[in-house]
């Protein structure tokens, strides 16, 4: 595996029965990278990142590779998988509040996950944990208080500080900073991502807010009912969306709070966001060919409605669709007669 590939997923599937929520996703997290994995609801982001962390819910079937060396994830026993966990391996979820016990203080779970990875004396433990969340900006007078105690946004913090403990090699967030005001979305995301590279972590974040990758992020997979839609660096797809699915999402992306996103159409205050015709395809009944197809105003009834399209690699970009290469540079107007 490249050297610079921290963790390489090669034709993932994730089915539960006959039903796939991921068909075939295959890409490299590298080392050091913000990653964001985006698409809509019931696209198979959250179901990427527990195969990702080797932890899938109990009644699905993983097949394909996760492989982060030396270790092979799909099929690995749960021994192996718990020794990476904390380790090598962390997740910061999106719900903090069920994240952490309700009934123990929080600098003593923090402290319990210090003595589990490095069974150092409890001393030693609570001292570490009380230093980590004095990092996330938790003051230590308020370390000894349970988690019903704090905000929603001191909870996020906490569980922050309990992924970073060990400085995993990869953290996944899982929509980190949901129900949270949008400056506190911000700080939270600030702080995740200051501390991931400080402490050399790379990080996986899985999101709607498309402003959010802008700011934070360095490459962007977008992904539509369980398979990739388009992949590359952010700056290259938001500013020229190869898959119209990617300049849907631009279109209908609200531009308040961080700043304008590129590649799309020009707007007056008052007037209605574009939107994507149309809703996310059931995956128990999945169209033939291209799933965006029903949604989407290039589709054709030859290639799209029969085929679905083979992601395809061009320089740094990736992309998977039949029309790529006739998408007009201004791919967000096809989505403005949706208003």
């Amino acid at each position: 595996m490249n050297p610079e590939v921290l963790a390489s997923v090669r034709d993932l599937h994730v089915s539960f029965g006959a039903v796939e929520a991921v068909r075939g996703l295959s890409f490299d997290v590298r080392r050091g990278e913000v990653l964001a994995v985006v698409g809509e609801s019931g696209a198979g982001k959250s179901l990427t990142a527990r195969a990702l962390l080797g932890m899938p819910p109990q009644q699905a079937t993983v097949t394909g590779s996760v492989r982060m060396e030396p270790y092979e994830l799909v099929g690995a026993p749960r021994s192996v998988r718990a020794a990476l966990w904390g380790r090598q391996l962390a997740l910061v979820p999106q719900d903090a509040l069920s994240a952490l016990s309700p009934v123990h203080r929080v600098a003593d779970q923090l402290a319990a996950a210090v003595r589990s990875v490095d069974g150092v004396s409890r001393k030693e433990a609570r001292a570490r944990a009380v230093a980590a969340l004095e990092e996330v900006g938790i003051p230590a007078d308020r370390t000894r208080a349970y988690p019903h105690e704090f905000s929603g946004g001191m909870r996020q913090r906490a569980v922050i500080a309990m992924a970073l403990l060990h400085s995993p090699a990869l953290v996944i967030a899982d929509e980190p900073t949901t129900a949270q005001d949008p400056e506190t979305q911000r700080q939270l995301l600030d702080l995740l991502t200051h501390r991931a590279e400080a402490t050399g972590t790379t990080l996986v974040l899985i999101t709607h807010d498309l402003p959010m990758v802008r700011e934070h992020a360095d490459r962007v997979l977008v992904m539509y009912a369980g398979r990739l839609a388009e992949e590359g660096p952010v700056e290259e797809v938001f500013t020229s969306p190869r898959a119209p699915y990617t300049a849907g999402l631009l279109a209908s992306a609200p531009l308040q709070g961080r700043g304008e996103l590129r590649n799309q159409p020009r707007r007056t205050r008052g007037i209605r966001l574009p939107s994507i015709p149309g809703t996310p395809p059931n995956p128990t009944n999945l169209p033939p060919g291209c799933a965006f197809a029903p949604r989407c105003p290039l589709a054709d009834v030859t290639r799209c409605a029969t085929a679905h399209p083979e992601p395809e690699t061009h320089n740094n970009r990736t992309v998977a669709c039949h029309h790529w290469r006739k998408l007009p540079a201004n791919s967000a107007e096809l989505f403005l007669e949706s208003v």
